[in-house]
This record gives structure tokens, sequence and C-alpha cells, in this order.
């Protein structure tokens, strides 16, 4: 019993920082760029009722697909290649690799790391919004009036968020602001300078318990085991895996709380449990203050024409 009780604790947490090493190299990084805050262009507001401007003017619409986001898949070979975006309206790039931004001015860095991670998880959150709004149709449908489709859609997501009520998993399906996942993937990947986010697209430093799956080996070990944690194709994907583990694992106290507000300030209180740093939703408070992060909570991938 006590076996499975710690297994469960050690699936359920998406990133336990494994040694004192890691933790280090954390607290150094972002100390290395704490010394200035970043300064960012205000987010234009949009004028969606202006459909008569040219078709050369706008951003490329969102595609959907099979309930999908269609994304615009990106190799990085230099900081030149990430995007900055100035207005609210963000297009659905995912970037399938990352690259140090170490040799960069501290406000550049941050601002092209930013970016760098903000398409990925706007593209994600709107994948779970469409997810959650067919979930949230079939609610009061009969399991005998379901098409075999929806069935299928929702015995796969059941398995995946661990749950079996239909509610539930509604619940899970939900996202929380912007600003607390670019704040949480500054902090767990050093300002991108772990070893884990540059070979592995590992924002979040999530373990691996599958032999099965890409992934890659910690240099150091923990009570004399080695560690392996996930290997990931693109960013979009590492931003999935994310939300994930934060829909089905032991944050049913943060799923609670994002049910009730979306004040980032207010809902990292609740990640106490998510990384071994010391006084964890303190530092994300800061960090989305001194950052200025709640701006990005108003972006959104860029609009259907």
């Amino acid at each position: 019993m006590m076996k499975h009780l710690k297994t469960f604790f050690v699936l359920t947490y998406s990133l336990f920082a494994f040694d004192d090493a890691y933790l280090n190299m954390i607290k150094d990084e972002m100390q290395k760029s704490d010394v200035q805050p970043v300064t960012y262009s205000l987010p234009k507001p949009n004028h969606p009722k202006k459909l008569n401007v040219q078709k050369s003017e706008l951003s490329t619409p969102v595609m959907i697909t099979d309930d999908k986001v269609v994304t615009i898949n990106k190799k990085i070979k230099s900081p030149k290649d990430i995007k900055i975006f100035t207005s609210n309206e963000v297009e659905p790039i995912n970037y399938t690799n990352t690259i140090s931004l170490n040799k960069l001015q501290v406000s550049e860095k941050k601002q092209k790391f930013f970016n760098m991670i903000l398409p990925a998880i706007l593209i994600s959150k709107e994948n779970l919004r469409l997810k959650r709004e067919r979930v949230l149709s079939l609610i009061n449908t009969p399991l005998e009036s379901m098409a075999n489709s929806d069935i299928s859609f929702l015995e796969a997501l059941y398995k995946k968020y661990k749950t079996h009520d239909i509610r539930d998993l509604a619940n899970r399906l939900k996202t929380h602001p912007v600003s607390i996942v670019l704040a949480q993937a500054a902090i767990e990947s050093a300002w991108g300078e772990s070893r884990f986010f540059k070979k592995g697209n590992n924002i979040f430093g999530m373990w691996s318990y599958n032999k099965n799956e890409p992934r890659m080996k910690a240099r150091k070990s923990r009570n004399g085991k080695a560690i392996y944690v996930k290997k990931y194709a693109s960013i979009a994907d590492a931003v999935d895996d994310y939300f994930a583990i934060i829909g089905r694992g032991a944050y049913k106290s943060f799923r609670k709380q994002r049910s009730i507000t979306d004040n980032p300030l207010v809902l990292v209180n609740y990640l106490v449990n998510y990384c071994e740093l010391a006084n964890y939703p303190s530092k994300l408070k800061k960090f989305i203050v001194k950052n200025q992060l709640r701006k990005f909570d108003k972006f959104k991938l860029t609009a259907i024409y």
C-alpha cells in the first residue's frame, strides 16, 4: 500500500527538481536575469467590425480542422527566428526546437524567451477549449443516444485525465492564465538554460516513467536510481503535456480555484507543491509582477476572418 502511495505522489507532481545541482542552476539563472525588467509594447486593440480591410493587412487566420488548431511548425536557427508579437494577436507558430538565449542582453533575452513559448501556450489553450466545448455539449446526452465518435472521444479523454465523470472532465479541461505558464516556464527551465529544455524541449522538467517514450537521462540519480525526463517533438507538445498533468494530477485545489477566479496572483497560491523551490508561490507572484506577465493574458491566437 505504501509503495503504491509513493508512486502516486511521484507520478502526479509534474516537476520534482531531483538534485541540488538542478535547483542551484535554476536559482543562478534566475538571479542572472533578475537585474532589469523587460519592457513590452502594449497590445493594440482589435477592431472586429472593420471587415473591409485588405487581405494583405491581416495576420494569418487560425485554421481549425478536426477540432484542432492547424499550426505553423518552425525551426529556430538563431534568436532572430523568434517572432516578437507587438499586438494581442499571435500566429499559431509551433517551434520544433529551442536554443540558448544567454548571449543576448537581459531585456532582449526575456522578450525572446516569452515570445518563443507564448504561441504554444495559446495553441494548447485553444485546443483544450475546443475539446471542452464538445464535452459540455454532450453533458446532457444519454450514452445510448451518443454517436460512436462521441463515445470514443469521451473514452479517450476519460483515460487521459483519469476520471469517468463528464462534469469533472470538463473541469479538468479548463486552463489558466498565460502569465502563470510563462512564469513557470522561465523558472523551471532556468530561462531556457536547462539541459532538458535545450536538448528535449522539456520546459517544465517533466519526468518519464515509460522506457518506450522519447526521453533523456538526468546526470544525477535519486536514491541510487536513474532519473529520466521526457523529450518532446516541439514546444507545443511540452505545453500540452503540462496542461494534461495539471488537469489530472494532485492539483485538485488549484483546479477548483481556477473555476472561481482567473487572477494569476491568487491562483499561484495553490501551486505550492509544484516545485521543490522554497516559497514557490511567492516567487511566481514576484516574477509575474516584475516581468509584467499579466499583459500576456490579453493575447490570443489571430482571429478568423
